[in-house]
This record gives C-alpha cells, structure tokens and sequence, in this order.
C-alpha cells in the first residue's frame, strides 16, 4: 500500500470521527496545562508524524493555539492535504498573527488554496485584509475573484459597500452570484451594526440588479426586515404577487418582522386574498404568537373550505384554548370526516372541566352527528362524571346513537357502574350493543391471577442449533416459588459460554397449553388473569329476572367473564323452559374456555338427543380434554370415553389431534389403528410423529412399529419420521 493511500484512508477515517464527535471542546484548563497542550500539539506538526496525525493536531490547535503556534502552522497553508486543517486551526486563534500570516500567504497561492485563505479571512473579519481581498477581484480565475466577493462582504464596512455595489451591474456573469451574495452580506453586517439605512441601500441594489431570482428573493427578505415597520408596504407588496416564491418569501419575512403593524398587515390581508393563501397568513400569525392569531383561526374553522378548515383546526390545536371548544365542537359534527376527525382529536386533547361541559351538553342536541361527537369525545377524554349521561342515552330512538353510547361505556364503565348498565341491557333495544359493552368491561377489568403452572419443556442455551441443556426440572421449582422468573446464567446455569442464550419453554397454565422463547436477562411470567368476582357476582345476579333477549346477552358476557360462579349460571340456564335460551345456553357450555365445563359437556353428548348439539359437544370435550389439570392416564380415560360415541371423521381428527398431546405409549397405541385408515391416516401420522418425539427414550419399539406406518406429505415431518425410525430401530431390543 503507498504512502498517499494510506494517507487518505487516514484522512478518511479522521474526518468520520470528527463527524460524529463534533468540535472538540475545551474543559476549563488553567494556562499553564494550556500552553504545554500547544507545545505537545506544535511538536506533532514539526515531527514526522503521519499527515492524519497533524491533521488532528491542527484541530486541537483551534482550542489550544495562541500567536506561538501562528508560524508553525502558515507553512502548512500551502500544504494540499493539510492547508485546511491548518485554516481550521488558524480561523479560531484568537490573535491578529494568525490575520497576518493569512494575508502573507495570499500573495504566494492560487487556485483552491488561495480561495481557503480568502474565506478564512471573510470569516475572521479582517478589516486589514480589504485592500489584498479587493486585488482579488478581478482574478481571471472566476472562483477566487467570487471567493474574494464573498469574503468581502462578511467583513463589511462602507468601502466594502462602495466597491461593491457597481459590481452587480459590471462583474463578469460567472461572478455576479458571488457579488450579490457579498452585497446581502454586507447588508446584513450594517444592519447588526444598527446602520439600517446602508443596509436598506445594499438590498435595494440587490434587488435591482440583473442576477439569479434566488438572490433578488434573499435582497427582498433583508430589504424588508431592515426597513422595520416601513417594511410593511414591500412586505404587502410581495404577498400580492402572483409568483409563488415572492408570496413565500414575504411569509417568511412576515415571521421575522416585528411590530403590531405587520399584524394588522396581515389580519386585513386575510380578507382579500384566496382561501389557500389565508392558510398561509393564518400558518405565518400562529408563528408569530399574536393574540390576533386565535380569532383569525376560529372564524376561518368556521366557515373556510375544508383544505383550510384544516390548518385553522391544527393552530387551534397548538393553541389549545378552552375558548375554542364551541366552534370545534360544532365543526366536530361535520360531516366532512377528515374536518371532523381533526377536531375532535384538537378537543381530545384540551385541558379544561368547561371543555368536558361543553361536550356533555351536546348530548341533548337533536342532531345525530353532534351527539355521537359527543360520546366519543367523552371516551377519549374518560370523562366519568358522565356515564349517568351517558345510560340515558343509551334508550335514545336513534340506534346509532344508543349503539355509540353503550360503546362509550365500554370503555368507561367499572364495577361500580356495572349494575346501572345492566339496567340498560333489560331495556335495550339493541341487546348487541349493550353485550358488547359489557364483554369490554370485562375484558378491560380482566387482572393477572396466580395459575397452576406446569413446565412441561424448558431448554436453555444457544438456541436453536448451538449448545444447550433441559432446565425442566429448575425452571418448575423457580416457577413454584414466583410464577415471574428472571432468565440468567445465574438461575439456570450457562450452557453456552460467552454466547447470548434464549429461552425455549413449553407449559400449561391452569391446564392451557402455551408456548413461549425468551432471551438471555429478560424475565418470563406464568400469570393467568381473571374478571373481579365481584363483576361476575353483578352478571349473574339479574339472570332469573332478565328477559329473554337480556338473557341470551347475558349468556354471552358470562362466557367472557369465565370462572366457576359464572358456568353455574349458565349450567342453570341450559334447562330453561326458552328454546331459544336453553340452546344458547347449551352452545355456551360447549363453547366454555377451560375444563370446569368438562363434565357439563360430557354429559350432553351422552343424552342429547338433537344431533347438533351431541357434535358441538363432542368438540368442546375433546378440546378441553387436554387442557385438563389431571395426568395422561386420566385424560385417556376421558378420550377413549369420548371417542366411542363418535360418528363422523370430523371428530376423529380433533380426537386425534387430542391423543396427539398427550406423550404415552397408550396414546400412541390408540392412533395406531387410523394410521392406516384411508381418510384420517394423515392426521394419525402427524398424532403418532408428535407422540413418539417425547416418548422413544421408553418405548423404542412400539415408536418403531409406528413409524413404519406413517404417511406424511410434509417433508419436514416425514424426515423427522425417519430419523425417529432409525432411532428407535438402534434402540429397540434385539430380539
């Protein structure tokens, strides 16, 4: 690799450093420590030391550098990899030495260097330096006579301004863009030295000469700042202007320029122009913060064209004043539904107990469209001291207003509230409405429960191909003692050191099954959850009582609330004297989410004399079968009870996909038969795979009779079948 390759990828690596870690700054240091910190720096640039090295040195120059390191550091000025690092350093020495070696050095360089030195002497602002600067000017290199344009306006000063205003008629074209932005320079530097005057001169000159738009729009923006309140006519001027850029750059100006003056400016302006232009007038007062802003904002809410309506909504919302809660309110209700989303998200958010006032009051509108912004709004806001409100709302004759309420109370309702609601679903004409609405409570309501946790496969390690070892055992005894387990190296060993470990785990959980994969140092939780049995004791109070559509509701709720007060009412209701009722009740119990139906189930598909209801039943038990807190053998007792009374291939596969969970060699053998049945021997196969995974360490040999059976399409699974038959087949006892 050569010297200057090296370099650059040097140099490379340098300025991404200095990229993401910014300037380097000082740490107070007393002037002692500063100056040996110079010394050090200046000895790396008379060293030998590699061009990356005294680049470095070079920066660190800027905060440590005084007159001393001036000389060591012009030679490098000329130096085409390090001239401007040697700039950086020099710019920031606060001492004219550094302006003396820059002038020195202009009148040995050209080209890029010579530019370097020029803006460096711009950005210091050396007055000394005018005169060269000028000699620049008519360079026939057209980039350094721009640079010294440049330059010479971020120094300023009346001669500058002098020489340089001819210049936007007289320069060459390639430089005229350079002068112009020297002139605005200059202009600027008056006017921060309070000489608004020369500084209006300049811009007006700019604006006059014959150069890029781009600058006349820069000219016209000072020209209108400098001006002050006398600005107010150019700034109207370029407002009413029919090119897009000029409307721009006075609305930026119209930010910046201060005065009461330009307020009403622009307050009147709005009546004249076009909607979309008073968007931008409207956008341009809400950053100025004038109180004006607020008025201009709630009539053009009111009344603009939806595009504007837009805008003047979002100013509203970043002003957030309670005031303009009734004009939002009202344009809430429209049937605009962007314009009416956004206002109803600007007074979601708004403080204020007369804002919630507001919203409650537009319940007794007639109108549909306010009074259903309005239950929303008091779901967004969880306004409760509206709820008694809102159950008188849920009889209102429009159901799209009854079904929003009884949706709002969804949200809102707690135990408490429970009762009331109940009320409601007795008179309810949409019984869905209200069954929805109590199904959220209790989902929302639903707490984490200690459950009965069963860890029936834990591997810890590099998972899924490397290292790792079966934490079964462990992780079931931390479980008893917390069901929230950290997952570390210190609680489950280290399998795989020096590698991030995860957590594979497969468990029941109060009889459910589950699965879950967690990594290294995070925490695992075995927590079932459960409705407050309060809230159920509420459910099945008004059961006897409830009419019938109520009732069937109701039937529905319990089955969400789930637990043994609850399936007590619904076994109840599974002998009611209502066709209708009996059989919802029937289907709920079949439907039931844990094994406490179990026996219920069992029982309707021996005596049910519809045949329906003998199937749905004989679903329900063969999926809460497994999820059983018994053991295997007892949960083969309940499936080959099952299974006798079926008599569809329906129900055979879920009785196979039952025996498929469960890890015994009688299991197995209860598959066996159907591996070679023509329509189940697919669901058998996978069954029989899934059973002899867990059991060919014990039974090798019925493992071995079985896979010899198997027909499998998935190759994932007929490989899988293979490697268990070749196993099984080397276990197995000679015979």
């Amino acid at each position: 690799m050569n010297l200057s390759f090296q370099f650059l990828l040097r140099s490379a690596a340098l300025i991404a450093l200095l990229a993401i870690t910014g300037p380097l700054q000082a740490a107070p240091i007393d002037a002692a420590k500063s100056a040996e910190k110079q010394r050090e720096l200046i000895a790396v640039l008379k060293s030998d030391a590699p061009p990356a090295d005294k680049a470095l040195a070079c920066k660190k120059l800027a905060i440590y550098g005084t007159s001393e390191a001036v000389s060591v550091l012009a030679p490098f000025l000329a130096d085409e990899h390090l001239a401007s690092w040697a700039r950086i350093a020099l710019q920031n020495i606060p001492d004219s030495a550094a302006d003396d070696a820059l002038r020195e050095a202009m009148g040995k360089l050209h080209g890029k260097l010579l530019i370097g030195v020029i803006n460096t002497l711009g950005v210091r602002r050396d007055a000394n330096a005018v005169g060269p600067i000028f000699g620049k000017l008519n360079d026939a290199d057209a980039d350094v006579a721009s640079a010294a344009a440049a330059a010479l306006g971020r120094i300023g000063g009346a001669t500058v301004a002098k020489t340089l205003q001819p210049l936007l008629a007289a320069a060459p074209a390639a430089v005229r863009p350079a002068v112009a932005e020297g002139c605005i320079l200059c202009g600027e530097q008056s006017l921060a030295d309070g000489k608004a005057a020369d500084a209006v001169k300049m811009f007006d000159a700019v604006r006059s000469a014959n150069i890029s738009k781009q600058k006349t729009l820069e000219a016209t923006r000072d020209a209108i700042l400098a001006r002050g309140d006398s600005g107010v006519p150019l700034l109207l001027e370029q407002l009413r202007s029919n090119d897009r850029d000029c409307f721009n750059i006075a609305l930026h100006a119209a930010r910046d320029l201060p005065g009461r003056e330009v307020t009403q400016a622009l307050l009147a302006e709005m009546n004249r122009v076009t909607p979309e232009r008073q968007s931008y007038l409207l956008l341009a007062l809400a950053d100025r913060r004038d109180a004006e802003t607020f008025d201009a904002a709630l009539k053009m809410a009111q009344s603009a064209p939806a595009p504007q309506q837009l805008i003047a909504i979002s100013v509203l919302d970043i002003l957030s004043d309670p005031k303009s809660a009734p004009v939002l309110l009202s344009v809430a209700a429209s049937d605009d539904v962007k314009v009416a989303l956004a206002a109803r998200l600007a007074v979601a958010k708004m403080p204020g107990a007369e804002v919630d006032a507001a919203i409650v009051a537009m319940l007794k509108q007639p109108a549909e469209n306010p009074r259903r912004a309005a239950i929303e709004l008091i779901a967004q806001r969880r306004v409760m001291s509206a709820i008694p409100e809102l159950l008188k709302v849920t009889e209102d004759s429009n159901p799209a207003v009854s079904a929003a309420s009884f949706k709002a109370l969804g949200e809102l309702a707690g135990v408490p509230e429970v009762p009331a609601l109940l009320g409601a679903l007795m008179k309810a004409k949409d019984t869905e409405a209200a069954e929805n609405a109590l199904s959220a409570v209790c989902a929302r309501l639903n707490r984490p429960v200690a459950g009965n946790v069963v860890i029936q496969k834990a591997v810890y390690g590099d998972l899924p191909n490397g290292a790792s070892a079966d934490v079964t055992a462990k992780l079931n005894e931390l479980v008893k003692a917390s069901p929230t387990v950290q997952i570390s190296n210190k609680t489950l060993g280290d399998p795989a050191g020096g590698r991030v470990k995860r957590l594979r785990v497969e468990y029941t959980l109060n009889g459910v099954p589950g699965k879950k994969m967690v990594r290294e140092n995070d925490t695992i939780e075995f927590t079932a959850t459960a409705v407050p049995p309060e809230l159920v004791d509420a459910l099945c109070a008004p059961m006897a009582q409830a009419p019938a559509p109520a009732k069937l509701a109701l039937l529905h709720v319990l089955r969400s609330a789930g637990g043994p007060k609850a399936l007590a009412a619904v076994r109840a209701a599974s002998s009611d004297a209502n066709a209708e009722i009996k059989e919802t009740a029937l289907r709920t119990l079949c439907d039931w989410q844990t094994a406490d139906a179990l026996p219920d189930v069992m029982q309707i598909a021996k005596t049910a004399t519809d045949k329906k209801f003998k199937v749905l039943a004989l679903r329900g038990q063969l999926r809460m079968i497994p999820i059983q807190d018994v053991s295997d053998d007892q949960k083969l007792v309940s499936l080959k009870e099952s299974m006798a009374l079926i008599e569809r291939d329906e129900e055979r596969r879920l009785a196979l996909v039952a025996l498929g969970g469960i890890p015994t060699a009688e299991s197995l053998a209860m598959v066996a038969p159907y591996l070679s049945a023509g329509n189940l021997k697919g669901e058998a196969s996978i069954a029989a795979v899934a059973i002899s995974a867990k059991i060919i360490g014990r039974c090798p040999a019925q493992v071995a009779a079985a896979m010899e059976q198997v027909t499998i399409s998935d190759p994932k699974l007929a490989q899988q079948a293979k490697r268990l038959l070749a196993q099984a087949k080397k276990s197995a006892p000679k015979k």
